[in-house]
């Protein structure tokens, strides 16, 4: 050919994208060009222009397998570029776009706009194809509200903390009625979350208008994020991606931020404390990283709402990546960096993971920490304390049935199975707050006790099956502030030959009672006072000494006014007084008294085998 470009011919040109679904996907687009093209589409429809090949940057190698996708203008787009070959103009390149400032919506009945309509006009021509050749498509597909297959922001994203809050917002008149909201947080095809996540509800743009965008009109075609805080119109934080991220900022944290574990301590200048409570942690709002001021923002924004920021405005350089669901990564002017993910999040890695962090650490987890460790769980807290809070706590070695669990239902239980429980230290302190403790040991129970042994209990109860043995080095004092009853059964066969033993090998065996008696009783009655055993009993009381044998046949009784022995039930008896002694036998009695002595009896017979003799200084007889 005689022109072509880089020798004599080189033809200039700008014109308007009208489609751009190249089926050789080259990044071709059909462009109707001023002055080569009319504006009537009767005379040149948009499938009769020819297709323009893009220009690609030299930072991308234009290969298969490399490079990168020259997939920019959209249907509305002014682009710049010429014909490579000359005057013919059938062979048009195009290397750049022509920005503006939109003032008429677009006329999708005339040439030189987006020709898709108000409501998306055509749909994609790929699109009915992957439908019909497989069960599902990448691209959604609404055969009968065609403008919702046209890439668009969407109108809104909310944030609920109740899943009935979440399903009002998605069903406001019938759940039956398909609308164009849709839960981001569903699972396993329900709507909501059962775990107390956050219910992420998107609102997508009912009808979707063609570009330039209504909502856009009387704009530069720069993005809002690019030109800056002072743009014109500035920023708003109204609307927009800027405007979803401050709605839903804070949310998930509520206006007191996020709870941690460890306390927090206020101290006045003083340094007493002031207040004590949980401590708080809260998400950085947005508005406070963003400073752009143009043209330092590098902005690239995509159709369906996805944005990439390289800001380099001076003292607020971020980098800002955002997806359309309100997903991003944020760094900040200092380093800080924001991710927020408004669904599930993965993170997997194939080999060692290492995390070093200078400073502290903090979780918050509205449901569940779930851990699987394989090779074993390491943790060394550097000497400082661990401290955990928790409804319950449980552990449990696989296999081994042994496991150690806290809860407030059953309390804590360790079972080591059948193996040892060993427990070391410099002591041990136990406190129970409830009423019972119960150990339970089927073999023997042994406690080896250094120092001084001590036991205090409301009441002590011991029950043993057999033998109880009591060995004291020292002495045994045992010191009771109510009685002490002993109860002996003897109940072994055959029974023991002395049912009480005790041996004293040195010293005494005392019995002392400060106030009260001490007795000792043969054939007691139950429920009767001590020393009126039937058979024989013994009683030491403060007013003296009785003894009895027999149902108290023969009784003995030694008391400060005396002595008296009874025998036969009363019939002989001896008594010894401070008047006197007297012998009685039935009707026979001698008594001595101070005075003299008295013989009584029905018959007195004095009998000598030698001299009887009788003196007195007066003799009576009869």
């Amino acid at each position: 050919m005689a022109e072509f470009m880089g020798k004599d011919g080189f033809v200039w040109w700008q014109g308007v994208v009208e489609d751009r679904y190249d089926p050789l996907y080259l990044g071709r687009c059909r462009i109707r060009i001023l002055g080569w093209h009319t504006e009537d589409k009767t005379d040149m429809p948009t499938e009769s222009l020819p297709w323009a090949y893009p220009i690609q940057p030299i930072i991308s190698a234009a290969q298969t397998g490399v490079g990168i996708s020259p997939t920019g203008p959209v249907e509305g787009t002014w682009v710049v570029g010429f014909y490579r070959d000359g005057e013919q103009a059938q062979e048009p390149v195009f290397f750049g776009t022509l920005g503006g400032i939109p003032a008429d919506p677009a006329d999708s009945s005339k040439g030189f706009a987006d020709p898709r309509g108000d409501i998306g006009g055509p749909v994609h021509p790929q699109l009915e194809s992957l439908k019909k050749d497989a069960p599902f498509s990448v691209l959604t597909f609404n055969s009968e509200r065609p403008e919702r297959n046209i890439p668009y922001h969407p109108v809104e994203i909310k944030h609920y903390l109740s899943q009935t809050d979440a399903n009002t917002a998605l069903y406001p008149v019938d759940p039956k009625i398909p609308n164009n909201k849709k839960n981001l947080s569903a699972r396993s095809g329900k709507l909501g979350s059962l775990d107390g996540s956050v219910n992420v509800v998107m609102e997508e743009q009912m009808n979707r208008s063609t570009y330039p965008r209504t909502e856009y009109l009387g704009e530069p075609t720069t993005p809002r994020e690019a030109r800056g805080k002072f743009g014109t119109p500035e920023v708003e934080y109204s609307k927009g991606i800027h405007a979803q991220k401050m709605k839903n900022f804070g949310l998930t944290g509520g206006p007191a931020g996020f709870k941690t574990a460890r306390l927090e301590v206020i101290r006045d200048n003083t340094g007493k404390i002031t207040s004590q409570g949980p401590g708080r942690w809260r998400e950085p709002p947005p508005i406070s990283l963003y400073g752009a001021v143009y043209p330092y923002n590098h902005v690239h924004l995509s159709e369906s709402g996805h944005l990439t920021e390289v800001d380099d405005t001076p003292n607020n350089e971020r980098l800002h990546r955002y997806h359309r669901t309100g997903t991003y990564e944020e760094i900040g002017s200092l380093g800080q960096r924001i991710v927020k993910v408004v669904n599930e999040n993965y993170h997997m890695g194939l080999n060692d993971d290492h995390t070093s962090i200078k400073g502290s650490k903090y979780l918050n987890i509205t449901n569940t920490l779930d851990i699987v460790s394989m090779g074993g769980y390491f943790h060394d807290s550097g000497g400082s304390p661990i401290k955990m809070s928790a409804g319950s706590f449980s552990m449990k070695l696989p296999g081994s049935g042994q496991f150690f669990s806290v809860n407030p239902d059953g309390g804590i239980i360790i079972d080591a199975g059948s193996a040892p429980i060993t427990m070391k230290g410099s002591s041990l302190n136990k406190t129970f707050t409830d009423a019972s403790q119960t150990d339970t040991i089927k073999g023997g129970f042994t406690q080896k006790v250094g120092g001084i042994y001590s036991l205090e209990a409301g009441s002590i109860s011991l029950a043993t099956k057999g033998s109880t043995g009591i060995t004291a080095g020292g002495a045994l004092n045992v010191l009771t502030t109510g009685n002490i009853t002993e109860t002996i059964v003897n109940a072994s066969i055959p029974p023991a030959a002395a049912a009480r033993e005790t041996l004293a090998l040195f010293g005494d065996i005392n019995f002392n009672s400060t106030v009260g008696s001490v007795n000792l009783d043969c054939g007691r009655i139950p429920l009767t006072p001590g020393g009126t055993g039937l058979l024989s009993s013994l009683s030491l009381t403060p007013s003296g000494i009785s003894m009895s044998a027999l149902v108290a046949l023969t009784t003995f009784d030694l008391s400060a006014s005396g002595i008296e022995l009874k025998a036969l039930g009363g019939l002989a008896s001896v008594s010894i007084t401070g008047t006197g002694i007297e012998l009685k036998y039935g009707a026979s009695s001698i008594e001595l008294g101070p005075a003299g002595i008295t013989l009584k009896g029905v018959l007195i017979t004095t009998e000598a085998s030698g001299i009887n003799t009788v003196k007195g200084s007066l003799v009576k007889l009869n």
